[in-house]
């Protein structure tokens, strides 16, 4: 079993949850993060001049983005990822990022179930 951990823009968020839906990958978790990646990230906040706004210029502030983590069986993953690529590949900076992470057990806590029959 693996842990897909995708973190994406939130404007791709709602597509790609349907995306993984329409693939039956229904068990998932999200939450609202905050981060950034290698590249600088600058914008300017509020109204005003040209000379106003160059004093309101933020560098290397963290930008608001989506995770989902999914765990799947692990001849699942390769589909997981192309589908959140298929999704989310825009190519320019800031798409996202995808991490697969090895899961040792899982333990469905209605049933005792174990491992991938606990998954779904």
């Amino acid at each position: 079993m693996k842990e897909i951990v995708i973190i994406l823009r939130p404007s791709c968020y709602f597509k790609t949850k349907q995306a993984l839906s329409d693939h039956r990958f229904f068990a998932m978790n999200s939450k609202e993060v905050l981060g950034r990646g290698r590249a600088t990230v600058r914008f300017t906040a509020g109204e005003g001049t040209a000379m106003t706004l160059k004093e309101q210029i933020h560098e290397n502030a963290l930008v608001a983005k989506k995770m989902i983590e999914i765990v799947v069986p692990d001849e699942a993953v390769q589909e997981v990822i192309d589908v959140v690529l298929s999704v989310n590949s825009h190519g320019t900076e800031g798409d996202g990022k995808i991490f697969v992470l090895p899961v040792e057990e899982s333990i469905r806590i209605h049933t005792g179930e174990r491992g991938d029959d606990a998954l779904i």
